[in-house]
């Protein structure tokens, strides 16, 4: 009997189960992209954990463990420290203004034109490669324990995220979450445990291990800041963050729930760090990064535990492609085609694009999910270009009320293409290109400010300074027509 077969079709049958039950409650478009605005502590706190601990998180650190050791660790430092930074600086802004989107923030700040580029970069450059790194995870896996080739593998993954996306939305990817969190944390903490005593116990692991990969500075100090900018300023503008915020029954429960999910899932990332360490008495050096964790798994663990344990790996993959399916989707039902192609589209409607734009989203990923074996490859270029793009726009509309539409249109564009051609220079310095993408966007964005006029269909405000958010419920079409006049 393959155990690993068994324990992962037991475990999607049951996540199923529970996405056909959620699926009846999706009566409207609100209900199947932001659950209502309903959500309780549990999911919120599940769907964060559960998404955030996805292919980058553990089968991505786990191979940077076996490669960089402890300096890895920076990457989990940043992502949370800036997380926790966003809740509390912006968290009240976020709940007030009521947000779908990151887009939708410059949709009501800055005029619809401002809009298309943010929802072209998180829907297309960022959710659209992170779902096919997920596929290329999930074919990993099962190459690793069946004899499954790593194409089928990942149309198969393909096929099962496409349905349980489909079917429940917002409402049943995260409760399906909340499920797949208490999977994740056991296995995780299980493979490390049971894992380094099989090796002979910390201290026989520890002494086996090269010196230099137990040395948090070991990669020297640019690295560290390279790593650090990568995996840092991205979560200021990563729309998960600010969907679970906004969908939670209530700002306390939003605040709480994103805050610890973002510490646990570093947590989650340290033990994956440590077992790829430990993965080092047992493989060759040059073992291929990203079969680290699957291969640790299924050569240490008899196949009755081990088949246990990549279903925590299971969950963690599928519910990150099912999130950025969904958020994704949103960018294209609600910032493109509500946004520019049919603004008077009704519920129903939104609804139907929705799905099709999950479709849509599923086959691209497909595409990129074939081209690609490095995944933390694409999850670095896709963090890049969406900071270098977008942090300082959104820091300005929410801190900066001389900021223009123009201005930021130049600071996006301008962004873009200093990273681009830092990146073809061969990243002069050993400096990561994130770096002058965002200095040249905060340079781009007050010089161009200073010298160009509020358009007409801007709101003039800064949304966390001045508290002039959109009240809930408040159309962005009608906000939009409410332009101030002061162009201070």
């Amino acid at each position: 009997m393959n155990w690993y077969i068994v324990w992962i079709l037991a475990f999607l049958a049951l996540l199923f189960a529970v996405s056909l039950r959620s699926s009846k409650t999706v009566k409207t478009a609100d209900n199947y992209v932001m659950g209502d605005f309903s959500l309780g502590f549990f999911p919120i706190c599940g769907s964060v954990i559960a998404t955030v601990t996805g292919s980058a998180a553990l089968i991505g650190a786990a191979g940077k463990g076996f490669t960089l050791g402890v300096s890895y660790l920076i990457t989990s430092l940043a992502f949370v420290g800036f997380t926790i930074a966003t809740v509390i600086v912006l968290g009240p802004t976020i709940r007030r203004l009521r947000l779908y989107t990151l887009p939708e923030l410059f949709a009501r700040r800055f005029g619809r034109a401002a809009a298309l580029i943010p929802a072209l970069i998180t829907g297309l450059l960022y959710m659209t490669p992170t779902f096919g790194m997920q596929l290329v995870g999930m074919a990993a896996l099962l190459s690793s324990v069946t004899p499954i080739p790593t194409f089928w593998g990942v149309l198969l993954g393909f096929l099962v995220t496409l349905a349980f996306t489909m079917i429940g939305g917002l409402p049943s990817v995260a409760w399906t979450d909340a499920i797949q969190t208490v999977v994740i944390l056991a296995g995780v903490v299980l493979a490390l445990v049971v894992g380094i005593a099989a090796l002979g116990g910390p201290a026989e692991v520890v002494a086996a291990t090269p010196p230099q990969l137990l040395e948090f500075d070991s990669i020297g100090g640019m690295e560290l800041l390279n790593w650090f900018l990568i995996f840092g300023p991205f979560y200021i503008v990563w729309q998960t963050t600010w969907q679970r915020l906004t969908a939670a029954s209530t700002p306390k429960i939003g605040y709480s729930a994103v805050t610890i999910g973002f510490i646990v899932s570093g947590l989650v990332s340290v033990v994956a760090v440590l077992i790829g360490i430990a993965a080092l008495q047992r493989f060759p050096a040059d073992t291929k990064p990203d079969l680290v964790y699957t291969s640790f798994i299924s050569e240490i663990f008899p196949p009755w535990l081990g088949g246990l344990l990549m279903v925590s790996l299971v969950a963690a993959l599928l519910t990150g492609a099912t999130s950025f399916l969904l958020s994704g989707a949103i960018n294209i039902s609600k910032d493109i085609y509500q946004g520019w192609v049919n603004p008077g589209a009704g519920d129903q409607r939104i609804l139907v694009v929705s799905r099709l734009s999950v479709g849509a989203m599923a086959v691209l990923g497909l595409v990129i999910a074939l081209l690609i074996d490095d995944i933390i490859a694409i999850y670095e270029l896709a963090l890049t270009f969406t900071a270098s793009t977008l942090v300082m726009p959104v820091l300005a509309a929410m801190f900066w009320r001389r900021a223009t539409t123009t201005g930021v249109i130049v600071s996006m564009v301008a962004a873009a293409a200093a990273a681009v051609l830092w990146r073809l220079a061969g990243t002069p310095f050993g400096l990561h290109e994130i770096a002058p993408g965002l200095l040249v966007s905060a340079i781009t964005l007050v010089i161009v400010s200073l010298v160009s006029r509020h358009s007409a269909n801007e709101t003039v405000t800064a949304y966390a300074l001045e508290g002039r958010g959109t009240p809930t419920g408040e159309s962005t079409d009608a906000h939009e027509s409410r332009t101030l006049s002061n162009e201070s």
